[in-house]
């Protein structure tokens, strides 16, 4: 900006009475202090009203915006009546204009606290359909609400997840939906996430803590779990029904500590041994987690058994069960050509095990079960809602308590005598009653409401 030099003024010489010349004075010099004298008191006018208003500002954001208004307007006329040339009127309205802005945007940001951040979906097993179902609700959600999404499976490998979480979390991202974590290594691993990375906000699945045998808390950390030990449960009492006290069972899972979904089913089924309702005959443990390991372990079992010697089958995952399913309808000993078909169930639900349900009910008779496209969006509204530290609004179906710090999901039982030829996993609401597809579950916020996604 270019600043020009003041040109010499002209001298004016005043003669008092004598017609003696007086001392020179620059007329526009007087006039400058003057103007100097009142600016002064406008100064200090503005200075003690801008003070009063700082004051009223710790009181509340209404008053102090209705305050701040008033001493504007009161400095904008005290400094246009004394000194015109300042012309402070344009500065205040910069100032309204600039203040108008900042409520703008601050308003923008209450209504999607979210907007802009990063977050993942990082599961220990491999890809399976259900778990697809709860990734893609995931993705919906963050899409409506401006977030951006990625997701990691880990193919049961929890070195691969525990560097898969280190990872993220040292790129940068917000926060991070971890799922399947194993009862033992996980407390240890997340503590030392979150100590490292104290503004990472994380949610777990079906992750349990403990340490020395002691259940733990992580402070922040929301622990979301569908209840596993009643989706074994509902699955016994159905063979229960059917075969008495006694039942005797076949048990299909990887053994204790492989995963806390597992743990928590088999609380389910030691409590129904214990009780004399079932009993275990045999016990059968994939070495990976895929169809054709459950087929491969579970047809090489059955070559060893006699139909009469036992009445059915629980897998404690569908994935299992529809190995568990191919390994009885290739066997002629179980699959109905020699006597009634060995009857199983499973927990957990996708197409396939529908379309399976379907064609043999005889077979697959049951799945205990939640909704896996509504357990993906409640678990990334939980997580949506730590971003937004807005934990009071974490809501949890089981006790239908808010502010909570664990969630559980109920489930339900879906017979193979209740499908309709048309029923999906999309549908099955319609057969399965008031717990699958529930959108009372979803925890909600105003800029996060229930049916977000559901319109």
């Amino acid at each position: 900006m270019r600043h020009e030099i003041d040109k010499p003024r002209k001298l004016l010489y005043h003669l008092n009475s004598s017609g003696k010349q007086i001392s020179p004075v620059f007329t526009k010099q007087k006039e400058e202090m003057a103007i100097m004298r009142n600016m002064k008191k406008v100064l200090c006018i503005i200075t003690a009203v801008t003070m009063l208003g700082s004051m009223l500002a710790g009181c509340g954001g209404s008053t102090a915006s209705t305050t701040a208004a008033a001493t504007t307007a009161a400095a904008t006329k005290a400094a246009e009546t004394k000194a015109p040339e300042t012309k402070p009127a344009t500065t205040a309205a910069a100032t309204t204009a600039a203040a108008g802005a900042t409520t703008a945007a601050a308003t923008s940001s209450a209504e999607n606290p979210v907007k802009g951040k990063k977050v993942a979906y990082i599961m220990l097993l491999p890809s399976a359909t259900i778990f697809q179902m709860w990734k893609d609700s995931c993705a919906n959600l963050c899409n409506a609400l401006g977030v951006k999404f990625d997701f990691f499976f880990c193919d049961g490998d929890f070195n691969k997840w525990q560097d898969t979480i280190r990872t993220c979390a040292s790129a940068g991202y917000d926060g991070l939906l971890v799922s399947h974590g194993n009862k033992d290594g996980s407390y240890v691993f997340l503590k030392e996430i979150t100590t490292q990375y104290p503004k990472l906000k994380i949610v777990t699945f079906d992750t349990q803590f403990y340490t020395d045998a002691q259940a733990q808390k992580l402070p922040g950390v929301t622990q979301m779990f569908q209840q596993d030990k009643s989706l074994v449960t509902v699955l016994l009492d159905q063979m229960v029904a059917k075969y008495g006290e006694g039942a005797r069972l076949i048990k299909v899972w990887r053994g204790p500590n492989y995963n806390s979904p597992f743990d928590r089913r088999e609380v389910g089924w030691e409590e129904y041994e214990k009780a004399g309702k079932i009993k275990t005959v045999g016990e059968v443990q994939p070495l990976q987690d895929s169809v054709d390991s459950a087929n491969t372990v579970t047809a090489a079992y059955l070559q060893g058994v006699k139909r009469a010697d036992v009445d059915g089958i629980i897998a404690y995952y569908d994935l299992y069960g529809q190995g568990v399913y191919k390994a009885i309808s290739e066997n002629d000993n179980f699959n109905g050509k020699k006597g009634d078909a060995l009857p199983m169930a499973s927990v957990d639900i996708d197409p396939v095990d529908v379309t399976n349900m379907q064609t043999r009910p005889d077979i697959w008779t049951a799945a205990g079960t939640t909704d896996w496209t509504m357990n993906g969006e409640i678990g990334m509204r939980i997580l949506m809602l730590e971003l937004a530290n807005q934990y009071d609004k974490i809501y949890d179906p089981a006790s239908k308590k808010s502010g909570v710090d664990v969630v559980e999901v109920p489930g339900t039982a879906i017979k193979a005598s209740d499908l309709k030829t048309s029923s999906t996993v999309e549908n099955l609401g319609e057969i399965a009653g008031e717990t699958y597809g529930n959108l009372g579950y979803l925890s909600e916020a105003d800029w996060m409401p229930k049916n977000m996604i559901h319109k």
